[in-house]
């Protein structure tokens, strides 16, 4: 039984540039300088392609799965305290969940996948499918704050949920809209915290995607993946016409998952002949220390946030 993850917000964008590093020299990829505009990259560790995850500078401000985990099941406690004091103990959430890390880029999938399964990745299973489908009317009511009164008890404002991420956000104001550059969240009343960080790292990401895609640095790499892509009979301008060729999307057929394993293969053995993977991560991450840099009162800001609900969470889980 998964724990309800509130949804949290209302969002504008979801498109988002994935990529990491932990920076540390000032060699430029290629040996060239970049323009006054563009920031220098410390550093070009390669990427490992069999792992899950990599971490970004900008990951450094958000919960980690530890920290998730510990506020997911502190979420758990408070709703179940909440239904029982409502008289509600039926369907309780799992107060003993976890979070499990999941690929924060999409080549994570598909490097060890690709001449098997292309450009596909596994269905996302919805956290809460199952725990909602089981979950009563009046549950659901009660957790959302959709009845006033229940069993002669007073429902919290916003419901359980709300009363969960009251307790949660216990001596901190968490901002109610995240803007960046047009684009804008705004976090509903009865959210919880989890998730919060990691949406305003996303925005921060989105708007530095569009950076990141014209910089000097990234088109040469796109240009040298399309030049090893070409000799192999492959005609794409971007990874990401390959990754998005109509074709894939055209359901299945024997011969659209030769085609698509086909391209798919030759466009991981590309990436990694050019480096291209190493070279987009260095420079996202530094264009992330410099967006840190420039912002530091909001970064501490989200340190902040970070550290108080982790210590509502432990107070809760006592």
């Amino acid at each position: 039984m998964a724990v309800k993850k509130i949804s949290l917000f209302l969002a504008v964008s979801s498109a988002l540039m994935a990529g990491c590093s932990d920076p540390a020299a000032h060699e430029q990829p290629d040996g060239r300088a970049p323009s006054q505009s563009e920031p220098p990259v410390r550093s070009v560790p390669a990427v490992r392609t069999g792992q899950l995850q990599v971490s970004r500078p900008l990951d450094h401000y958000a919960p980690d799965d530890t920290t998730d985990t510990q506020l997911k099941r502190a979420e758990a406690v408070v709703v179940n305290r909440c239904l029982r004091d409502l008289g509600y103990s039926r369907h309780p959430l799992d107060e003993h969940a976890t979070t499990e890390a999941e690929p924060n880029i999409y080549e994570f999938y598909w490097f060890p996948r690709a001449a098997r399964t292309g450009y596909s990745a596994p269905a996302p299973v919805p956290e809460e499918a199952s725990w909602d489908a089981a979950a009563s009317r009046t549950e659901k009511d009660l957790l959302a704050g959709q009845v006033a009164v229940h069993q002669g008890h007073k429902v919290p404002k916003d419901g359980c949920y709300g009363e969960a991420g009251r307790r949660l956000t216990k001596d901190s104001r968490p901002p109610r809209k995240f803007s960046e550059q047009g684009i804008t969240i705004t976090r509903v009343a009865d959210a919880s915290p989890r998730g919060v960080i990691e949406s305003y790292v996303s925005v921060i990401r989105q708007t530095l995607a569009v950076q990141i895609q014209h910089d000097s640095r990234i088109e040469r790499v796109v240009a040298q993946w399309s030049s090893c892509m070409r000799a192999k009979g492959y005609r794409y301008s971007t990874p990401v016409q390959a990754a998005t060729d109509k074709r894939w999307q055209k359901g299945s057929s024997e011969g659209r998952n030769r085609a698509e394993t086909a391209t798919a293969t030759a466009d991981m053995a590309c990436k990694k002949r050019v480096g291209y993977l190493d070279k987009v991560v260095a420079v996202e991450s530094a264009y992330e220390v410099r967006y840190i840099d420039q912002h530091g009162e909001q970064m501490e800001e989200f340190l902040r946030l970070r550290d108080t609900w982790k210590h509502n969470a432990e107070q809760v889980l006592r």
